[in-house]
């Protein structure tokens, strides 16, 4: 008797769908910008490792750069150069996919904010892995499947979370005083 096993593989496009929505949610549920440099770094981090598991962080300020610039062209209504082409037919295991994303969420940490990873982080990777095989996962699932807590826990774990920086603090006072308002009718 064989047993056949089933290695799921996913494509550049989808690892870079579960980047954006994993960012962007540990942002949303955190409060802070998607745009603060530990999404923006992390993410150029893990791009750059699965490309290269032992690559520099020069390749990673490079994949920086260049992010920031596509995305400020595109800002601008300008044309953004398609490189998809780049890695047509390239098929990624789940395990590389979790190797890049946490070796680049952790480098990140310890490079740019001089930390080690923190609950933000690690829901970062948790939430990039699970869109990764289910793209239509919530926050609360995500929860579910991770931590086996309830979501408002979490949610006040990454409230407790320090501000990286005086600005994204004040960002974060705002959105708060905004919930509020919005909570009581305001």
């Amino acid at each position: 008797m064989s047993t056949t096993v089933i290695t799921s593989t996913f494509t550049h496009p989808d690892i870079v769908a579960a980047l954006e929505a994993g960012m962007e949610m540990a942002a949303d549920e955190s409060g802070r910008p998607v745009t603060a440099e530990r999404f923006t770094w992390a993410t150029a981090a893990a791009l750059t490792y699965l490309d290269s598991t032992r690559a520099p962080w020069a390749d990673v300020y490079a994949r920086h750069v260049e992010i920031a610039a596509a995305q400020a062209a595109d800002d601008r209504g300008e044309e953004v150069e398609d490189t998809s082409d780049l890695y047509a037919g390239m098929h990624y295991s789940r395990a590389q996919v979790s190797a890049a994303v946490n070796a680049g969420v952790d480098n990140a940490a310890r490079t740019i904010r001089e930390q080690h990873a923190d609950d933000i982080d690690n829901l970062a990777v948790n939430a990039v892995l699970t869109l990764l095989d289910d793209p239509e996962a919530s926050f609360d699932a995500v929860v579910n499947e991770c931590y086996g807590e309830d979501a408002d826990a979490v949610s006040g774990w990454l409230s407790d979370v320090p501000a990286d920086s005086d600005a994204e603090l004040d960002a974060q006072q705002a959105a708060r005083i905004d919930a509020y308002l919005r909570s009581v009718g305001l």
